[in-house]
């Protein structure tokens, strides 16, 4: 798939039509990796697609501001997903043009609130300099942006705008929890949140649709979300009126074919840039599956493809060696005894929660989220603490599978809000412990 350049802290494969010429401060070059650039003349014009073919749906906006998502040059001065040498500083935003700007990027950002200097902004900086090729970090103080936001002390995960849909997604997720110095802890948490209901599969995102463990459905176009967001988004429209049905079971996923045409032939695929073709795979493991090559890009055909996948119909094209996902952490919580933690579904949630007679904790999570993982063990024992306790209830949502009421926001996971008795909800921001959570319970519950 290309030559292979060592960078400090992982390797990094240069992908072929790509130019690369990687220096590392203190380092000798080991690799060089030199490939022409595919022209953009044979790009198809925003005038292509009709107007009257579009859903209607976020197709307004172009963000640019930038190559097109995984094309041009990785390695950028933001400190992004495969970036250059170490950063002598984290980059700080000290006006909202400056915050406007860091998140005008095609990759998510991650970005730390401190009201003042001290030990947590600290112990950020240290942990986002650790994890620069990881991801998109920047820090602020300005009162400006911390007065728009109301964070004093919050480390905040931002999706890419130009795949946001405000029918499917929440723009923004907050990091469970205080400690800033938990690289590991925060690592998985801006995997998962950083992932929109569709994105783009590129070098920067590959391990984290790996680690999320799905099987990864690829769409095959000419993405460009500079030249033409409309076409781009006419696509990622229709794949997501076909991903919202198999949330938690699937990851749906745009590739650029001027980047990825090189792995085609393993679904089966024929693509070249610049000739407006659709094709479709997916990726469970080492198996590759391709939608047959003559078959027209439609929602009913998408669906109808992944539905034969996950029935088991499908023989796959190609197996190919996998791509090895960080192993799953030994506090996944599968063994917790969650007897006597409440189940809340839209059927029950009002009689349970809203009645006014008990007192209530209640998270909200996701079966994916790693946090809600190590939290399950800590959460059943607190269900079991108040098992006997006929004033007080331990309940949880899928807040993947159902929407969370209104008086709940909940931008992340887990969130845990307790309502008192007869009360409304308070958010609960204390340490995510049995002990901490029981005492906060014993101390506030009526």
């Amino acid at each position: 798939a290309g030559p292979v350049v060592i960078a400090p802290t992982r390797v990094l494969r240069v992908p072929p039509m790509k130019v690369k010429v990687l220096a590392l401060a203190g380092l000798c070059l080991l690799g060089l990796a030199l490939y022409p650039h595919p022209s953009f003349a044979d790009e198809a014009p925003e005038d292509d697609v009709p107007e009257d073919d579009y859903d209607g749906e976020g197709d307004g906006d172009d963000y640019g501001g930038g190559d097109d998502y995984g094309s041009g040059d990785d390695y950028d001065d933001d400190g992004g997903e495969g970036g250059g040498p170490p950063a002598e500083e984290l980059k700080e935003l000290i006006s909202m043009e400056d915050f406007d700007s860091f998140l005008d990027n095609e990759d998510a950002s991650v970005v730390g609130f401190f009201a003042e200097e001290g030990e947590p902004l600290e112990n950020f900086k240290s942990v986002a300099q650790g994890m620069q090729y990881d991801f998109r970090f920047a820090y602020t103080s300005s009162e400006e942006i911390l007065a728009k936001y109301k964070y004093k002390s919050a480390v905040i995960c931002f999706k890419p705008p130009r795949f946001v849909h405000e029918k499917y997604d929440k723009p923004k997720a907050r990091f469970p929890g205080s400690n800033f110095s938990n690289a590991e802890a925060i690592k998985i948490f801006a995997r998962e949140a950083s992932l929109p209901l569709v994105g783009q599969i590129t070098y920067a995102t590959r391990e984290r649709y790996d680690a999320r463990g799905y099987p990864v459905v690829k769409v095959f176009f000419d993405v460009d979300y500079e030249l033409n967001p409309k076409g781009s988004n006419y696509y990622a429209n229709r794949i997501r009126k076909v991903a919202v049905d198999y949330i938690g079971r699937l990851s749906f996923t745009v590739a650029a074919i001027k980047d990825y045409s090189y792995e085609a032939g393993d679904y089966g695929l024929e693509l070249e840039t610049g000739k407006k073709q659709v094709g479709v795979g997916i990726d469970d493991g080492d198996k590759r599956y391709g939608m047959p090559k003559d078959t027209e890009f439609s929602v009913a055909n998408l669906k109808a493809f992944v539905e034969s996948f996950l029935n088991g119909e499908l023989e796959p094209t190609k197996v190919v060696e996998p791509y090895a996902p960080p192993p799953p952490s030994d506090e996944d919580g599968a063994d917790a005894d969650e007897s006597a933690v409440t189940v809340l579904t839209p059927d029950n949630f009002d009689d349970v929660v809203k009645s006014g007679d008990k007192n209530v904790m209640v998270e909200f999570y996701a079966p994916w989220c790693g946090h809600c993982k190590m939290l399950k063990p800590e959460y059943a024992k607190l269900g079991k603490e108040f098992e006997e306790d006929d004033d007080v209830v331990v309940a949880k949502m899928d807040a993947d599978a159902h929407q969370a009421p209104k008086d709940f926001d909940v931008q992340g996971y887990p969130t845990i809000f307790f309502v008192p008795k007869g009360g409304k909800p308070v958010s609960y921001d204390g340490e995510r412990n049995a002990d901490a959570m029981a005492d906060y319970i014993r101390a506030n519950k009526k």
